[in-house]
């Protein structure tokens, strides 16, 4: 009994050990470094083509949906949803000023200023357009931050920090030195929060497979998951290109 005594205490001993051994290593990371990081990383991703399956949760509305995704630059994505039995549904197309939505169920072509759509939700996912690329595309662009805590929590660097208009709560990965969870707070209220899961190399790039948004006030969710994807290959120009119906209707709303 003795000997099983000493054992465990010995056990309990090296656990704490290696623990303390973890958090020592962990912590000698400055979190300006983690930022640096992040940001040097998405600079790094300049072409993205990849296939993914969505799933829509909300108390207005549930789906499943694939979805064929292009980005070239920093302001040229394309997002092209289709239904169950591979049904088209819509594509949206975000350049630095112009938008393009063709809602292929309403057999509408719209075409506009991107300011004016900002805040519009894409069919029915609960997602603005402003921050489609930021989803889709595991972006956070960050203002200068001033840091409000920082330390290493379940084994994961975590930062809390402010800018001008939001809080972040942030979890980084040690191994990859990348987000895992983000929260998005307005003063006292989470607006919405976004996990980045399955970091897997493209290119010599990591990115996340998996992909959630989640807005909990709302009780509002969309998860993405890539089953494709290729990082930094040249892209054809013309699979940027919309072909539409002879019978769509055509609506231009910069015109107005």
């Amino acid at each position: 009994m003795k000997k099983l005594f000493l054992i465990l205490v010995l056990l309990a001993a090296t656990a704490c050990a290696i623990q303390k051994h973890f958090m020592a290593d962990i912590q000698k990371v400055h979190y300006r470094e983690l930022l640096a990081h992040h940001d040097s990383w998405q600079q790094a991703i300049t072409t993205l083509q990849g296939n993914a399956r969505i799933t829509v949760d909300s108390p207005q509305y549930s789906g499943n949906f694939a979805a064929d995704i292009l980005m070239n630059g920093r302001d040229s994505l394309l997002i092209s949803v289709k239904g169950p039995l591979g049904v088209p549904v819509g594509k949206v197309f975000l350049a630095k000023n112009r938008f393009i939505f063709y809602n292929q169920l309403m057999n509408q072509f719209i075409t506009g200023l991107r300011k004016d759509f900002d805040n519009t939700n894409f069919l029915q996912f609960p997602v603005a357009i402003k921050e489609l690329e930021n989803v889709f595309l595991a972006r956070d662009q960050f203002e200068i931050l001033k840091k409000t805590s920082y330390e290493v929590r379940d084994r994961l660097y975590y930062l809390e920090a402010d800018n001008a208009h939001l809080h972040y709560h942030i979890w980084f990965d040690p191994q990859y030195m990348l987000i895992r969870k983000i929260e998005y707070w307005d003063k006292d209220r989470l607006l919405f929060y976004k996990t980045y899961d399955q970091y897997t190399k493209f290119n010599g790039i990591y990115f996340p497979r998996a992909i959630n948004f989640v807005r909990p006030d709302e009780s509002q969710g969309l998860s993405i998951y890539f089953t494709d994807l290729l990082l930094n290959e040249k892209l054809d120009s013309k699979k940027f290109e919309i072909k539409i119906s002879d019978t769509a209707k055509q609506i231009n709303l910069s015109l107005n």
